[in-house]
Order: structure tokens, then C-alpha cells, then sequence
């Protein structure tokens, strides 16, 4: 990193936190009641995420509280950050605060809009996702050419490994999934950033390699019985700790994100558009009715009311898919909009006094405990792409009425 950008990003923190410590001083937290069922108004929504924003912004460099994945946390390109710049993103084309797109440029030209290290691996290509949106903006070429370039090397390759499940960067090609997408996750990470780039670029070739491996890993993973999707191959037939079938909420949450914002990206009368809409749909059903009376999602879906924690990464994914649903008239706000308030009010009660968004689950590929200062960068960035729908809602709703 030069000084030049150095300097830039430091005068960006300072800035920052004098904006945080004006929020907390002005603003208290955020209550939706669960019992009224009020809708926030679009000035309160906006508030909320931006003083969760702000809190995450200032300690992107600086992660102690997130303990043993501080070093991960730390690293620029890899996907504990790219899913916050992801939520970054939506707060940017939304807020009056120029700030937040004005840092996405600082970071992003400080590490030369770098992807992440490993070439193949999906989950170091989400950063993408911030370029693709950064060039769409200001026809930046220096945030696309990054992209290309490990996209076109990986369709050059054509990995066409088994998806069965075996972990290892270090493997032998050969045996390594991870090549391919053969964990959820992936599904976020990976392919709406090779949609935008066919987007950005013309080239459908991009556009085709994502549904091609898209369809690969739905049909690998997806349980027929449940319409859930499994984590990755290892979680076939493996129990939770109340003896359900592990489907584990965050990395659901993953893949409803991952298909809703691979819709995002498509053309409205795109080809491939139905088969998105129909997973969509199908996965909707599947997750309504597994919410708990709390509003929030258990961490093993089907263990339901058993799970006493009120999870926010996974819970802040499906409010995200589903305010996004009602916004783009694909589910009936009546029908959903009740169990989208009851989410709503966890994820409001999972915001500290200070903007720090809570009870996110750490690092994982299961379920596991958390706690209410549990904070981590994806959560905060699906809480801000939650936000952001929520925002797009209420605002819509007050110019209707």
C-alpha cells in the first residue's frame, strides 16, 4: 500500500469516527415491538444502518473483539470483509452520506481492487462484487480488470472436480472441491459477481459458467424432502444436538442472498431468469415456517423453538430475501409482512448502543452458541443488505400513502 493511499485512508478513519461519535451521542437505538407490529420510518431505518456501518467502518483494520479469526477478519480480499462491502454497497446507493461510496473508493484503490489470494476459491472472489459496483459507477477500469482476469483464468481451467465434500486448499487439485462449488456458501460469494461482470463487460460466457455451476451445486446439495440446502456433502446425514438434520441458518442464508442477488443482476427477460425466480420461490416456502416465535431463525433450522439463541446473520439473510421479495412484487406483503417485522425486531435488538450488530454467530459451517457482543464483518453486511430492502420498503409505502 502506498502512502498516497495510506494517508487517504487514515484521514477516512479519523473522519469516521467523529461521525460515530456523533450518531451515538444523538441517536437511541432503535425498538420495533414485536407486539404492534409498527413499521419504521424510512429516516429511522436509514439511521440505524448507517450507525451500524459506521461502528464496523472504523474497525475494519483493527478486529480484536472477534478473537482467533482476527487475523482473517483483518485481510483484505477474503470473505469475512467481501460480504460487508457487499451491504456496503446498498447503504452507499441509498444514503445522502456520501462517505460511505468515498471510503468503498479509498479501500478498494489502497489494495489496488485486488481479488483475494486463491484464484479457484469462490469465496475469494465476493470482494468482486464491490469492483464490479465501484466500475459501474465511475467506469473505473482498474476495479474490472482484477475481476477478469481470475474469472477468465477459471473458465480457461473448466474444473470439473467432485463435489463431494473434502476441505484443504492445500489438496491436490485433483481432490480438492473447492475448486468448484461444493459448499453453500459459495453461492453468495462466486456467482452474481460473474453475472455483473458479464453485465459490465458483454461477454455472456461469464454469465454461463455461473448457471452452469450454479445449477451443479443446487442439484448436489438440495434436499428434496425439506427444500433446504445443506452446508456441503459432510452434513448428509449428520444429527444436531437435538437429533434434527443438520441445515445449518447462515449457510441457507448464504445461498437465499446468493439467489436473490444473482436475480439482481439478471435481465428481466433473461434466459436464465425463470429457474432463479422458481429456487427463489421454492426456498421461501421452505424457510417461512421454520421462523420461531421470536422472530428469529434457530441455527439448525429444524430444531425450532429448542435453539434459545436469537441468531442475526442468519436471521438478517432471509429478512433481506424476503423484504427483497416484496419489493420486487414476487411475495405478498400481507402474507409476509408480519413474520418481516417479528425479524425485524431481533435484528433492531441485536444493535448496541454504539452501532456494534450483535449475537452473529463467529466463523463456522454449523450451528454453534453465540452471544449478544458476538459481532462479525458478514453479519454487519447482511444487516446493512436487510436495511437497505427494509429502507427501499418503508419509503415506498410512505410515497404510496
Amino acid at each position: 500500500m502506498n502512502l498516497k493511499y495510506l494517508s487517504r485512508l487514515l484521514l477516512g478513519s479519523v473522519l469516521l469516527v467523529t461521525i460515530t461519535a456523533c450518531e451515538i451521542t444523538q441517536g437511541a437505538p432503535v425498538v420495533v415491538t414485536q407486539k404492534t407490529q409498527t413499521l419504521p420510518d424510512a429516516e429511522t431505518v436509514m439511521q440505524t444502518i448507517e450507525k451500524v456501518a459506521n461502528w464496523q467502518v472504523a474497525r475494519t483494520q483493527y478486529m480484536p473483539h472477534v478473537g482467533r479469526a482476527q487475523l482473517g477478519s483483518e485481510s483484505y480480499g477474503r470473505w469475512i470483509q467481501g460480504a460487508f462491502y457487499v451491504g456496503l454497497t446498498q447503504l452507499a446507493e441509498r444514503s445522502p452520506n456520501p462517505f460511505y461510496e468515498t471510503w468503498i473508493g479509498y479501500v478498494g484503490e489502497a489494495h489496488d481492487w485486488r481479488m483475494g489470494k486463491v484464484k479457484y476459491f469462490a469465496d475469494d472472489h465476493v470482494i468482486g462484487q464491490m469492483n464490479l459496483w465501484y466500475y459501474n459507477r465511475h467506469n473505473n477500469q482498474a476495479a474490472l480488470v482484477p475481476v477478469k482476469e481470475v474469472f477468465d483464468w477459471l473458465i480457461e481451467q473448466n474444473p470439473t472436480n467432485d463435489l463431494t465434500f473434502i476441505a484443504g486448499r492445500n489438496a491436490d487439485r485433483l481432490h480438492n472441491c473447492q475448486w468448484r462449488w461444493c459448499w453453500a456458501d459459495a453461492l453468495f460469494m462466486a456467482p452474481p459477481t460473474l453475472i455483473a461482470l458479464s453485465n459490465a463487460t458483454g461477454d455472456q460466457k461469464y454469465i454461463e459458467y455461473a448457471h452452469k455451476e450454479f445449477q451443479a451445486t443446487v442439484d448436489f446439495l438440495l434436499d428434496p424432502k425439506t427444500g433446504l440446502m445443506f452446508r456441503d456433502s459432510r452434513y448428509f446425514d449428520r444429527k444436531g444436538k437435538f437429533d434434527e438434520q443438520i441445515f445449518w441458518s447462515r449457510g441457507v442464508g448464504w445461498v437465499y442472498a446468493g439467489i436473490v442477488n444473482s436475480l439482481a443482476q439478471l435481465p428481466e427477460d433473461h434466459q436464465y431468469r425463470p429457474y432463479y425466480e422458481n429456487l427463489y420461490m421454492d426456498l421461501t416456502q421452505s424457510i417461512i415456517k421454520l421462523q420461531k416465535k421470536d422472530g428469529s431463525w434457530p441455527m439448525s433450522l429444524l430444531a425450532g423453538e429448542k435453539d434459545p439463541y436469537p441468531e442475526s446473520s442468519g436471521t438478517a439473510f432471509f429478512t433481506y430475501g424476503l423484504l427483497w421479495g416484496i419489493n420486487q412484487g414476487l411475495l405478498s406483503e400481507k402474507e409476509y409482512l408480519p413474520q418481516i417485522l417479528n425479524a425485524w425486531t431481533v435484528l433492531n435488538n441485536a444493535v448496541h448502543p454504539d452501532g456494534k450488530f450483535g449475537w452473529v454467530q463467529g466463523v463456522n459451517d454449523k450451528p454453534d452458541v453465540v452471544a449478544y457482543d458476538d459481532s462479525q464483518l458478514y453479519g454487519v453486511g447482511a444487516f446493512l443488505l436487510a436495511g437497505s430492502q427494509m429502507y427501499d420498503f418503508v419509503s415506498n409505502n410512505a410515497i404510496s400513502n
